[in-house]
């Protein structure tokens, strides 16, 4: 009976320990939530990706894009379908492992000896049953450590989040503002053909010499040429905004149906866009947890110049001849005597002075990034307000005037062709600047960290 009960210590206390360790389970769904509530906070996007969930399958990308795409289709597929981020949510759990594991203490270890004495006696068996006793105060500021840093990951998963919306906007202003412009090159070689062919005719009539002919054909060769790769620019926009969302399929048959945005002043504070940007921008507070994870890190690095003590229970069995069995505590301790972990200490010292000064520099990047974002917006809103009122009315007052002439006889087919070809080109200028005013706010929204709509006063 008593060697039954000399077995039994051991036995529960490794019991125990395996009871608790099952207990510990990788359980990542709250933290995919949060980065999930962040991005709707930020952007105001509701269907975001989940971890937990199927993925979109074909037949629903499929009939999303079946009747054309939209740009909140187009927002809704980078934040449900885009491969990327799907693999940036991943992080979150490589993360949530990191923070499980920082809360477990390390597995215990077992010695066993097993002595045959010479003399022929009975064998003899030692058992040593322990664990590091130190890492029970270690575990806390280790967990505290991983739990900023997984904190972290969060917020930095869900700034990509609103980063990809950015990028997915610009790339549909951009595909459609290529389709524009072809729509525009198309018709300068239309123009340009039916300028070939008035001036074909009146040479076979006689009104019209070779030269003239040639001088009408150089302009139609011009304006096909600008076709084909107007075209080309056209579909290579669509590629550039299907890889963002992730859609396998070929693209450039897929309509767009929203037009450029027709942006106006709004009157922007830059200074007050700067406040508000230091307050929402995600990855600044990114940056704090990290900083509390480093400021964590340092404590931890510095308790670990203590050494280790382990602690543990041991047991022998002295055989038959002896009669009588031991057990009882047993203590093993690194005597911190060379290696005090000053080496450690210092590097997370630097590391975190390393990490402060970067998290000034981001905010002053952020500062200075939305005030320039913002100076972009007003420019290019001055500029698109000009063509509006002044540019474009005045091209189609000259092309009217030009028609006028020419058919009272007052003036050529080639003088008419001019101010037919400066309206088309005013036109494509007008594309082009409405593109740089919606990429504009797109990049301020970026620099602000939310929609600029909910900034403006």
């Amino acid at each position: 009976m008593r060697h039954m009960k000399s077995h039994s210590l051991p036995c529960v206390l490794g019991l125990t320990i395996l009871g608790t360790a099952g207990c510990v389970q990788v359980q990542p769904r709250p933290d995919f939530e949060k980065a999930r509530e962040l991005v709707n906070e930020s952007t105001g996007m509701q269907e975001i990706f989940d971890p937990s969930k199927p993925t979109l399958t074909d037949e629903e990308v499929a009939a999303i894009l079946d009747g054309g795409l939209a740009l909140d289709e187009t927002l809704r597929l980078a934040l449900l379908n885009s491969r990327s981020l799907q693999a940036e949510f991943q992080e979150i759990g490589v993360a949530h492992a990191d923070w499980v594991q920082s809360r477990l203490l390390s597995n215990p270890s077992l010695e066993v000896l097993l002595r045959f004495p010479t003399d022929g006696g009975s064998s003899i068996l030692e058992a040593f049953l322990g664990g590091e006793f130190l890492e029970i105060w270690r575990i806390p500021v280790h967990s505290e450590a991983a739990r900023k840093r997984l904190d972290s990951t969060v917020l930095e998963v869900a700034r990509s989040a609103g980063e990809l919306l950015t990028e997915a906007r610009k790339a549909y202003y951009l595909a459609v503002a290529k389709e524009e412009l072809h729509r525009v090159a198309r018709e300068s070689a239309e123009l340009a053909d039916r300028s070939f062919q008035a001036v074909r005719t009146l040479h076979d009539a006689g009104a019209a010499d070779a030269f003239d002919e040639s001088l009408a054909q150089a302009p139609l060769l011009g304006a096909e040429l600008a076709e084909r790769a107007a075209r080309i620019e056209a579909n290579e926009a669509k590629r550039g905004l299907a890889k963002l969302i992730s859609i396998e399929r070929a693209f450039e048959g897929i309509v767009l149906t929203d037009p450029l945005p027709e942006l106006s002043d709004t009157g922007l504070d830059s200074e007050f866009l700067v406040a508000e940007a230091l307050k929402s921008r995600l990855d600044l507070r990114a940056f704090d947890n990290a900083v509390e994870a480093l400021e964590s890190q340092v404590r931890l690095e510095r308790r670990k110049a203590w050494g280790d003590v382990g602690a543990g229970v041991s047991f022998q069995e002295q055989g038959a001849a002896d009669g009588s069995d031991v057990i009882g505590p047993g203590l093993s301790f690194t005597l911190p005597i060379f290696d005090q972990n000053q080496a450690q200490v210092a590097k997370a010292e630097f590391r975190l002075e390393q990490l402060n000064k970067m998290r000034e520099a981001a905010q002053i990047a952020v500062a200075q990034d939305v005030r320039s974002g913002a100076d972009r917006v007003d420019s290019a809103l001055s500029d698109l307000e000009f063509y509006r009122e002044a540019v474009l009315p005045q091209t189609q007052r000259s092309l009217d005037l030009a028609e006028e002439s020419y058919s009272a006889g007052r003036t050529s087919i080639l003088a008419l062709v001019e101010m037919q070809r400066q309206l088309l080109d005013a036109r494509r200028s007008h594309v082009t600047l409405q593109l740089e005013a919606a990429a504009s706010a797109a990049e301020l929204e970026r620099a602000l960290g939310a929609p600029l709509a909910s900034q403006v006063r």
